[in-house]
C-alpha cells in the first residue's frame, strides 16, 4: 500500500527535529569547571607527500560530567591553515558550541592538505598547528604536525625527546641524496660514521621547548634558566660525523624554519654534540648556523675544522672541553656568548681563523683549565692541563677585552699554556692580570677598535677593508695554501679567514 506524507507533516517533523537540537544545544553545560580530556597530545601526520595530497588523523574528547558540556575548537593557524578540522559534521578552523553529551565522547577529524612543490618560505618542511579546545576555564591543546617537503626525514614517527640512533649495527652510512635530509628530534651516532657528501643540506627541527639542566657524558652545561630546544646532532659510542664539503660546493647544517624572517634567528635547534671517544669528526667547508650551540666537543673527542663556518648561535659558538679540536680558515661570529670556550683542560690548535664576538658582553675566546662539578663551583673542582697555539689569526670585537683566560691555581694545579703568533687580539684591562700576556704573542698586533679591519663587521661582512691593518701581517704556513674561499694565500699572507680581495 501507498503511504503518502503530507509537506506540512515532512516541515513539521523538521521543525520539531530543530527544536529538539537546539534545546539540547541550549542545555548544555557552559560553566567554568568543564574538565575536558583529550585521546591524544600530538597527532602526527608521518606521510611524506610526493605530490598534492592530504591525509585525514583523528582524536577524541571525553567528558567526564555527568551532564552534556559546550566546548569551542579552533585551530590556532585560523583561515591560514594547513589543516582543517571537522566535529559534530561541522567544518571550519573555528567550531563554536559544540555539544558533548553528558560521559560521552566526541570524535574530531583532522585533515591536513599538502602541496610540497610549494616554495619552502609557503610550506615548510615540519606542518605545524594546533588544535585549541575550550570549555569554560579549562583549555586543551592538541599539536599538529606533518611534513609539508618532499624530503629525507630522520624519525618522523619517533619520541622527539629521545635519542635515535641511526646506525643500528652499520659501520658506514653516506648521506649523498640531492634531496634535503631533515632531523626531527635528537639523532645519535652510535658506533659509526656518518659521511655528509658535498652539496649535502641537513635541517634540524627544534621540536617542544623545555626547561631543564642538560648534560653531556654527565658534565653538567649549566642551562637551567636556559629555554631550549631537543633538536640536535649528538655522536656516541666512537661514532663520528665527517661533513666533506667542497669549494663551490659546501654542506649546511641549521634550523629547518627558512622562511626568510627566521634567516637569522638563533636557537632555533640545539647543535652538533661530539661525546667522548669520538674521535675521526671533520667539518669541511660547511657551514653551521642557527642552533643555540654551533658544535660542542666533549672529554677526549676530536674535530677537524677548515674552511667552515659557525654563525648566530644563541650561546656558545665551538667550545671543547678536554677535548681535542684543530681549526683552520674558518669563521666564528654572532654567538650570543663565547665565540669560542674551551675548558677544562685539553689541546687546541687554531690557524687562520676569524673570531668575532661584537654587540655582547662575552669575549671571543675564552680559556680555562678548571671544571666545577657543581653550578656554584662550590664543590669539587677538577683540573687538567690547556694548550692552545692560535697562528694567524683574529681574535677582535666591540668590548676592549676580547680573551679572557681563567687559570685555576689550586694545590695541585694544571696551567694554560698558550702560545700565539701574528695573530690579532684586542686586550685593555685583562693586561692587569696578565702583564706579560704578549711575550707568548709574538708579532700580534693589539687592536684598538679604530684601526681599519673588516669590510663591514656590522653587516657582518668580515672580509679584510682595502687599508685593513692585518693585511700581510701573517706568516706561511706548511699545508695551508688557500683561504675559506679558496684564494690563494700570497708569500705574504693576510691574518684571519680571508685572504684581501684588494691584493694586486
Amino acid at each position: 500500500m501507498k503511504i503518502t506524507i503530507s509537506p506540512f507533516k515532512i516541515a513539521l517533523s523538521l521543525i520539531l527535529a530543530t527544536l529538539l537540537y537546539s534545546c539540547a544545544r541550549e542545555d548544555a553545560y557552559m560553566g567554568d569547571d568543564i574538565n575536558i580530556t583529550t585521546s591524544r597530545d600530538t597527532i602526527m601526520f608521518d606521510t611524506v607527500f610526493t605530490e598534492v595530497g592530504s591525509a585525514t588523523r583523528s582524536f577524541k574528547l571525553y567528558n567526564d560530567k555527568n551532564k552534556a558540556v559546550a566546548v569551542d575548537i579552533k585551530l590556532t593557524g585560523g583561515s591560514n591553515s594547513f589543516y582543517r578540522i571537522n566535529a559534530d559534521g561541522i567544518v571550519g578552523p573555528e567550531i563554536n558550541n559544540v555539544t558533548i553529551q553528558a560521559e560521552d565522547s566526541l570524535y574530531v577529524f583532522v585533515e591536513v592538505f599538502i602541496d610540497p612543490d610549494q616554495p619552502l618560505s609557503i610550506s615548510p618542511f615540519i606542518v605545524e598547528d594546533q588544535v585549541v579546545i575550550t570549555g569554560g576555564n579549562d583549555q586543551d591543546i592538541v599539536q599538529l604536525e606533518a611534513f609539508g617537503q618532499n624530503a629525507n626525514y630522520v624519525f618522523g614517527k619517533r619520541d622527539i625527546t629521545a635519542i635515535e640512533d641511526i646506525c643500528n649495527g652499520l659501520s658506514q652510512i653516506i648521506w649523498n641524496d640531492p634531496k634535503p635530509y631533515v632531523i626531527y628530534g635528537i639523532m645519535g651516532i652510535d658506533g659509526c660514521d656518518l659521511i655528509l657528501n658535498a652539496g649535502t643540506n641537513v635541517y634540524v627541527h627544534g621540536g617542544l621547548v623545555i626547561n631543564k639542566i642538560d648534560t653531556i657524558a654527565n658534565d653538567p652545561i649549566r642551562l637551567d634558566t636556559v629555554t631550549y630546544n631537543p633538536g640536535r646532532i649528538i655522536t656516541l659510542n666512537g661514532g663520528s660525523i665527517q661533513a666533506n664539503g667542497a669549494l663551490g660546493n659546501p654542506i649546511t647544517i641549521q634550523g629547518d624554519r627558512l622562511e626568510p624572517e627566521f634567516a637569522d634567528v638563533a636557537g632555533q635547534w640545539y647543535g652538533i654534540i661530539l661525546t667522548n671517544a669520538s674521535i675521526k669528526n671533520r667539518f669541511s667547508h660547511t657551514t653551521i648556523k642557527n642552533g643555540i650551540y654551533g658544535i660542542l666537543a666533549d672529554s677526549s673527542s676530536h674535530v677537524d675544522i677548515d674552511h667552515s663556518q659557525l654563525l648566530n648561535s644563541s650561546s656558545l659558538g665551538l667550545f671543547g672541553s678536554h677535548a681535542s679540536i684543530n681549526v683552520s680558515n674558518s669563521l666564528i661570529y654572532s654567538a650570543g656568548s663565547y665565540g669560542v670556550y674551551w675548558r677544562y683542560g685539553g689541546e687546541y690548535h687554531m690557524d687562520y681563523t676569524t673570531v668575532t664576538s661584537y654587540g655582547v658582553q662575552a669575549e671571543a675566546i675564552r680559556m680555562e683549565n678548571y671544571l666545577c662539578t657543581d653550578a656554584l663551583c662550590l664543590g669539587e673542582i677538577r683540573t687538567n692541563p690547556l694548550v692552545a697555539t692560535i697562528s694567524n689569526s683574529l681574535l677582535v670585537g666591540s668590548s676592549r677585552d676580547e680573551i679572557l683566560i681563567d687559570e685555576f691555581e689550586g694545590t695541585d694545579p694544571f696551567t694554560v699554556s698558550y702560545n700565539l703568533n701574528n695573530t690579532m687580539v684586542r686586550v685593555d684591562e685583562f693586561l692587569e692580570t696578565r702583564p706579560n700576556f704578549f711575550d707568548n704573542c709574538i708579532d700580534c698586533i693589539n687592536f684598538n677598535g679604530s684601526d681599519a679591519l673588516f669590510v663591514d663587521a656590522n653587516d657582518y661582512n668580515f672580509e679584510l677593508d682595502s687599508l685593513s691593518i692585518a693585511a700581510r701581517k701573517a706568516l706561511p704556513i706548511n699545508g695551508i695554501v688557500d683561504d675559506i674561499l679558496g684564494r690563494n694565500r700570497s708569500s705574504e699572507p693576510d691574518m684571519g679567514c680571508y685572504e684581501s680581495q684588494f691584493k694586486m
